[in-house]
């Protein structure tokens, strides 16, 4: 028994996977560069050596081949000599932008898909 239209269904998914790399790479940066902006400004500039906020400049992202994107926080990031607490501004950046993360994953996803259907 053929299935009218298959081959036609089977090259919209075979697209599907490729489209979907590439939306959600997209969206990956984009977070990555948000978390970025908004580590520099969450980082307290009165505590470095030179109080002049050269702090800042440590913060960076760079996106992996792959399509990840990492964020390198710099060395005020690090948890010191056994102090387990929060860290100043590392986890309230990753707290403001999780919700706004995942639905833009989702959201490219959905793209993809509609993109892929669509034509």
């Amino acid at each position: 028994m053929a299935v009218i239209g298959a081959d036609k269904v089977m090259r919209k998914l075979s697209k599907l996977e490729r489209r979907v790399k590439q939306e959600v790479d997209a969206g990956n940066r984009k977070s990555g560069e948000e978390l970025v902006r908004t580590a520099k400004v969450l980082i307290p500039v009165g505590e470095d050596v030179h109080k002049d906020g050269h702090e800042r400049d440590k913060i960076t992202g760079t996106q992996n081949p792959d399509g990840s994107y990492l964020v390198d926080f710099g060395p005020k990031s690090k948890v010191i000599e056994g102090d387990r607490g929060p860290r100043a501004f590392v986890n309230p950046a990753l707290k403001v932008l999780r919700k706004r993360r995942l639905n833009r994953a989702k959201r490219a996803v959905n793209k993809a898909v509609k993109e892929s259907f669509r034509g």
